[in-house]
């Protein structure tokens, strides 16, 4: 007589969010990314949002398979987004990695054990509180243009060049290129640290991020700054104003703003 071994569900892990905040507000329902439905595990001053897995469908040797395949990525990424963002639309959350796993209920206890106290200083800390996202891109003419006409240091230099020999000209207008490019740079580094400045008063933290190349924006100019903000919800309409007067001033240098949100605090929620 043979037995089949009976393989019981992994637990895929969505977020955590404070117990109290499901006593005036009901857990939304979320079909999970396996299908089945998500369901709430109870650690003291901490719920778990969580769904059942296959264990044969979501292994870890499953997964790096499926990772490769850029449609069911695509998809199940996606639904991870959406389901962190319905449960942050009434709760606070703490959102996990996209596929974060545990074999069975214990594995998850533990981690709800021993990283208890960051994890609750976390969520109070996230208390009405949402992420948004600047991007702030540069026409490349224009902000040239701009140093070429305005730059202490450029313009000192054109000077010189004014009065030199022609042969000398041609040798220094190497330079002056070089100059334009690094003013530039550093232009675009002051602007920065202007508009940063202004919108201290409104957020309480910040995260830049790497700018993404033409070939991800697929845009004719340049991303010159990623920052994302913790914001207090109180504080959005203030944060949106500001922006757009940011952008009427700094439009004159051939910066444009994009602005996205509000978001649940993925960028805020592990440590720098």
């Amino acid at each position: 007589m043979t037995h089949t071994k009976v393989e019981t569900d992994f637990i895929y892990l969505y977020g955590v969010i404070l117990s109290e905040e499901i006593q005036s507000a009901e857990v939304p329902v979320l079909v999970g990314i396996d299908q089945k439905k998500a369901a709430v595990l109870h650690y003291k001053e901490l719920a778990a949002v969580i769904t059942p897995v296959n264990p044969q469908k979501f292994s870890q040797q499953q997964i790096d398979i499926q990772l490769k395949d850029p449609d069911w990525l695509k998809e199940k990424a996606f639904h991870h987004h959406e389901c962190i963002s319905a449960i942050h639309t009434h709760f606070t959350v703490l959102p996990m990695s996209f596929c974060t796993i545990f074999q069975k209920e214990e594995n998850l206890f533990a981690l709800l054990n021993e990283q208890y106290d960051v994890i609750l200083q976390q969520l109070l800390r996230f208390k009405e509180k949402q992420e948004w996202n600047l991007k702030i891109y540069c026409n490349s003419e224009q902000a040239f243009s701009y140093v070429v006409h305005h730059n202490p240091s450029v313009l000192q230099l054109k000077e010189n060049i004014a009065n030199m020999p022609k042969g000398k000209q041609f040798i220094m207008k190497k330079r002056l290129d070089q100059l334009i490019k690094n003013e530039l740079e550093k232009e675009q580094s002051l602007w920065w640290q202007r508009m940063e400045q202004q919108l201290q008063s409104i957020f309480c933290d910040s995260r830049l991020r790497a700018n993404w190349g033409r070939e991800i924006t697929e845009r004719k100019d340049d991303m010159i700054v990623n920052c994302d903000f913790l914001i207090e919800k109180k504080q959005t309409e203030s944060f949106l104003a500001k922006v757009q007067e940011l952008e009427r001033t700094f439009s004159a240098f051939g910066c444009t703003f994009q602005v996205s949100g509000p978001w649940p605090p993925y960028h805020f929620s592990k440590e720098k």
